[in-house]
């Protein structure tokens, strides 16, 4: 069974966007987020976890970005 793909975003008061990929694995994260975050603003900081280096596991990748 596949797991769930799922994006969460949280905005905070000062209009920084936090986007959490899960469930994707490896730059697929990237790809399949790219669009929104053009639409957000600059990306200011991308964190990858390691499942992001492990494409046998699904991986989560945390962005942050300003408008």
């Amino acid at each position: 069974m596949t797991e769930k793909q799922q994006i969460e975003f949280v905005i905070k008061p000062d209009g920084t966007v936090e986007e959490k990929v899960s469930g994707v694995s490896g730059p697929a994260c990237e790809e399949i987020t790219e669009a929104i975050e053009k639409a957000l603003g600059e990306v200011v900081r991308r964190e990858k976890t390691p499942d992001y280096f492990n494409p046998s596991r699904s991986a989560e990748e945390s962005v942050t970005t300003s408008t």
